[in-house]
């Protein structure tokens, strides 16, 4: 089983070098992996599956083209684009799988997560993740026009942009505690997530491995591939 893991590639409605990269790497990924796994903000920002941006649609095409040519694709909603919905699954051919999923195979067992969930010391952020997945704020942000989500979009970026600014650097990292009782609680052999934008592949006292994939910025992208129980943390140019 041959497995590529991706996060925080925050794709916008722009063409740039950084979707070509993303394209290539989907054709790429269909010769040489089994499936891959999107673990959160594909997107710098999902306004919702009715978006007819053209570079969206775009976007959207070239996942399909990759999972009708065979290739296993799963994704878990980031703190970005947690508005993908099953519109998208359906459109793209992907899987939306929940956070904190649990891979397996002869060789080790792996939990993929987008990471923010193991960020417990952020209480503001934490906060803020709750009011905007509540069932309530989804359906009242969705019945807004277009225009006005992404300027909600816009408006909520600046403020996070300024908000981390203003945030001790160890705040926005994960809660080591928590990562080893889940680590422990699940009998992991490897946390994969994203989301702090730390590139790393740390070994515990546990044995077990926490390996955190980059954010696609400063013409540098970031896979982690796995092959029979091993993986690998690779950057690359965009």
């Amino acid at each position: 089983m041959s497995i590529a893991f991706i996060s925080d590639l925050h794709l916008e409605p722009i063409e740039n070098s950084r979707l070509k990269t993303f394209y290539d790497l989907l054709l790429r990924a269909q010769s040489e992996f089994n499936s891959l796994y999107i673990i959160g903000d594909l997107f710098e920002y999902w306004i919702g599956d009715d978006d007819q941006n053209p570079i969206n649609k775009n976007i959207i095409q070239n996942i399909k083209n990759a999972t009708d040519n065979g290739l296993n694709i799963f994704l878990i909603h980031g703190n970005r684009d947690f508005l993908l919905g099953s519109k998208f699954e359906e459109m793209t051919g992907i899987q939306i799988i929940d956070d904190m999923t649990v891979i397996e195979d002869e060789f080790c067992k792996i939990m993929v997560s987008h990471g923010d969930v193991f960020c417990t010391d952020d209480i503001e952020y934490q906060n803020l993740k709750k009011t905007l997945r509540s069932e309530q704020w989804i359906e009242t942000f969705l019945s807004k026009t277009i225009e006005e989500r992404i300027d909600f979009a816009n408006q909520l970026r600046s403020q996070s942009a300024e908000s981390s600014s203003n945030k001790a650097e160890n705040i926005m990292d994960v809660n080591m505690a928590y990562v080893d009782e889940i680590i422990d609680k699940n009998k992991i052999d490897i946390l994969i997530h994203g989301h702090t934008h730390r590139p790393a592949v740390h070994k515990l006292d546990s044995g077990a491995s926490r390996a955190v994939l980059g954010s696609w910025e400063n013409n540098e992208g970031w896979i982690i591939e796995y092959k029979q129980g091993n993986i690998e943390l690779k950057s690359f140019p965009l």
